[in-house]
């Protein structure tokens, strides 16, 4: 519905707009008759709602107006008053055409179902009729008398208001010190507005919360210090004080200073009533609370990124521990069939599907690296290197990787940006986020890898808990591509969660790029919004020692061997298929199922035992206390370390000790003799 409003004074104009807008209709607004009748001119509205004294054309005159032209007879014409009103006006409105007279105050509630009723009526085409001629003489006379009686009724009221105001001023401004002396030594900032919002009473305290001097903020309407949705919030308590009488205790909203800053305030309101008993106005209380609302969403912020890390630590446990014990069965399937296809010549019939089944087990092997790197069990070939040549070296790889279409854009650092690490985890995680950036920009766009030097001091690690305080070298993966929304980034590190179809992702890539950067002792965070691109930046400790140089290692060319080995696996099948490979090798193999097991096998043997292959964890005695115990007795014994996971027995926050052999399950035929080989070789 289109309404129009007539009023000569803007504090009502605001309040009216505020409500009929607040309600869903269309609303403008005039502050006389003649400026109405040029408003209507130009039609579309369905209601006039007007007040009656008005500056150059007044209510009255505007509805005999309104009414007795009939290209705007038919709009529905409600008088909004409450200057020296009486029965004679309200006959009078009704004498010339008005559809409804309501005397100010009016509870919201009731002037919308007024509003609503003759808006109904009018529909129905149940309004009233156009005044007839002859009634303009009678209707004149009356007008003038109704007019001049208002007029004199107004200009007594204002003369009585003046003698009133004089005989209070002084004991006004009496009051006025005396509260100006205790409410200036308050930190809350106190106030007292009008029924229209203006400030007539404040504090120092206001004053600085606001950011204007006092001079300024006297007589300021309380819409100049706050935005459309603030100043709804503001009107509707305020309304609701004046309506029932009772205080609102907390308001809390947000106001704009003078400086253009935005601060957070609490406030109570509670209404100003005279000698009589009438409202006047509004006074109460308001606080800053800008510190603690920013202090709330801190915490609610390391709140949600406690319970995160909480859950992506709670399923990388699990994670791992599946994996440890699925490559326990890889290890079986894997290497007796890498046993029977090397016995089967390439004609079998049984070959191809052995084949297949085989490459399964490859593909499955994949997946549970994946899962250790999530949960920070792989085992890590760590060196001191340069992420600089790092990424240059992987350069060609990622622009063949992302395609023609999207632009490879490196911004690297000067500075050398030395950690230590495995660069072939690195590797990946620089191409899963390659894949990823690749698959977020399916119509081209750039890619930017950029590095830096970073510290974290101890602000940035409270927002981004964690992360210890230090130097660090920061790698930067940004695309521009579809980015995502909130409740994507909360799970984007979770394994085998995917937004690609079930078809084009495993929902590893990520997850194994949290837990290969976490197992680093650095941190990755994601950056993005919807439609914004995303960017990806990893935290990776510095340190002091100088980058390794490539080195080519070397593989045994020769796997057989006739020493003498222990393999102690708790695991029977596992024990069984090491046994079988080394004795296939031309090994003199022992086994043994645990610790003491071992013990009594050696009791029986009465020759050399050149190496020991343990799995790291076993009931009873670990590996390595059980390598140690060994050593005692064969001081030139030799061990290789096994496990579906490496776990701190051997590493320290899954970093290999220097000197120590492992080799992770599952394990190739090959790859078991040749590490066994490479073992007892090392000097």
């Amino acid at each position: 519905m289109n309404i129009l409003i007539v009023d000569d004074k803007e504090e009502n104009r605001y309040l009216l707009e505020a409500l009929l807008k607040g309600n869903g209709h269309d609303v403008e607004s005039v502050s006389n008759g003649a400026e109405a009748l040029e408003k209507l001119k130009s039609g579309g509205f369905e209601l006039i709602i007007s007040d009656i004294l008005m500056p150059v054309m007044d209510g009255f005159k505007l509805c005999r107006k309104v009414k007795t032209d009939k290209t705007l007879s038919h709009i529905p014409f409600l008088i909004y008053t409450a200057t020296n009103t009486g029965p004679k006006d309200e006959e009078f409105a009704f004498r010339i055409g008005a559809d409804r007279f309501i005397v100010k105050p009016c509870e919201p509630d009731v002037f919308m179902e007024i509003v609503h009723d003759v808006m109904a009526a009018a529909k129905q085409n149940n309004i009233k009729s156009p005044l007839e001629p002859s009634q303009e003489e009678e209707v004149l006379k009356l007008y003038n008398e109704r007019l001049v009686r208002k007029l004199e009724q107004k200009m007594l009221q204002l003369e009585k208001e003046v003698q009133e105001r004089r005989e209070t001023e002084e004991i006004l401004r009496e009051s006025e010190e005396k509260y100006k002396s205790i409410l200036d030594n308050i930190e809350d900032g106190y106030y007292e507005v009008d029924l229209s919002g203006n400030f007539v009473f404040f504090n120092n305290s206001m004053c600085k919360m606001l950011g204007y001097t006092r001079s300024e903020l006297l007589g300021m309407n309380n819409r100049a210090y706050m935005d459309k949705e603030n100043a709804k919030k503001v009107f509707q308590t305020f309304n609701r004080v004046f309506t029932t009488g009772e205080s609102s205790r907390e308001l809390d909203w947000t106001l704009i200073t003078k400086q253009g800053t935005k601060c957070h305030i609490d406030t109570s309101a509670s209404l100003i009533r005279d000698g009589d008993g009438n409202a006047i106005g509004f006074r109460g209380i308001a606080r800053d609370v800008s510190e603690r609302r920013t202090a709330e969403k801190e915490k609610a912020l390391l709140t949600e990124q406690l319970q995160q890390a909480q859950k992506l630590e709670s399923v990388g446990r699990l994670a791992g521990g599946v994996a440890h014990d699925f490559n326990n069965l890889l290890s079986i399937i894997l290497g007796y069939g890498e046993i029977v296809l090397e016995s089967l010549g390439r004609d079998h019939p049984h070959r191809e599907p052995l084949e297949q089944i085989y490459q399964a087990g490859i593909r499955a092997k994949a997946l549970t690296r994946q899962l250790l790197a999530f949960s920070r069990k792989q085992v890590l070939e760590t060196k001191v290197c340069d992420i600089k040549t790092v990424v240059t070296g992987f350069e060609k790889l990622l622009s063949r990787l992302i395609g023609e279409d999207i632009q490879l854009n490196l911004s690297l650092t000067s500075n050398p940006l030395i950690v230590k690490a495995d660069i072939s985890q690195l590797e990946q995680v620089l191409m899963n986020l390659a894949v990823n950036a690749r698959d977020a920009m399916p119509d081209g766009g750039t890619l930017t890898i950029e590095t830096a030097i970073v510290e974290i001091d101890e602000t940035y690690s409270e927002i981004k808990p964690g992360i210890p305080t230090g130097s660090y070298a920061m790698i930067g993966v940004s695309d521009s591509g579809c980015g995502m929304d909130k409740e994507t980034r909360k799970r984007i590190f979770e394994p085998f969660f995917t937004t690609k179809g079930d078809e084009k992702g495993t929902g590893l890539g990520l997850a194994t790029s949290y837990g290969i950067i976490k197992q680093h002792g650095g941190d990755i965070w994601a950056y993005s919004e919807p439609n914004q691109g995303t960017i990806f930046k990893v935290y990776l400790p510095l340190c002091d020692e100088v980058a390794a140089s490539s080195e080519t290692v070397s593989v045994p060319v020769n796997l057989l061997g006739n020493e003498t080995i222990l393999v102690v696996e708790d695991n029977e099948m596992v024990r069984n298929l090491s046994k079988t490979i080394l004795q296939n090798q031309g090994y003199t193999v022992l086994s043994a199922e645990n610790g003491n097991d071992a013990f009594a096998v050696l009791e029986n043997h009465d020759g050399p035992l050149d190496l020991l292959l343990t799995d790291v964890i076993m009931p009873g005695i670990n590996g390595r206390d059980l390598f140690e115990k060994i050593a005692g007795r064969y001081p030139n014994v030799k061990v290789l370390f096994m496990s579906g996971y490496a776990d701190d027995v051997i590493t320290h926050r899954g970093m290999i000790d220097d000197g120590v052999a492992f080799i992770q399950k599952p394990f190739s035929v090959k790859g078991l003799a040749a590490k066994v080989r490479e073992t007892i070789d090392k000097e």
